[in-house]
């Protein structure tokens, strides 16, 4: 049972780390559609978050490999790296927590700059929270 958790956090994390990169280091166009609104096309800083994103998007990548090249270990008999359970937490973790004041705010009505309850944000909120849950989880086992 341990290794089977083991195995699907380190898939899990491969997947999700995977999908940030594909969203925001390839299609941050994309991505900056969910976070501003559309008042804001062809401002300078909404062509500056593009090109930050594209960086956001290469750390998600680091840790899609990472991840990738754990799971292979495991899966070749390996013992798993705690260490990179507890980083992928964090990630996941600090994810969800710097979008909880937005989603207390009521998103962009109440003051927040993105609506973190709609659609997309709202997978990316309650996937992250799951994430995180599952790599604490698989680290204490």
């Amino acid at each position: 049972m341990l290794v089977l958790l083991q195995k699907l956090t380190f898939s899990v994390n491969v997947v999700w780390f995977g999908l940030a990169f594909f969203l925001f280091g390839l299609r941050p166009r994309r991505a900056v559609k969910m976070l501003t609104p559309c008042s804001a096309e062809g401002e300078v800083a909404r062509e500056a978050l593009i090109a930050s994103l594209r960086f956001l998007g290469g750390m998600n990548l680091g840790m899609a490999a990472v991840s990738g090249a754990q799971l292979g270990v495991v899966l070749a008999g390996g013992g798993p790296s705690r260490a990179l359970f507890f980083g992928s937490a964090v990630a996941h973790a600090s994810q969800f927590a710097f979008n909880v004041p937005f989603a207390l705010q009521g998103g962009r009505r109440g003051g927040a700059p993105w609506d973190v309850m709609r659609g997309s944000m709202a997978f990316i909120f309650v996937g992250d929270a799951i994430c995180a849950g599952l790599n604490m989880l698989a680290m204490r086992t």
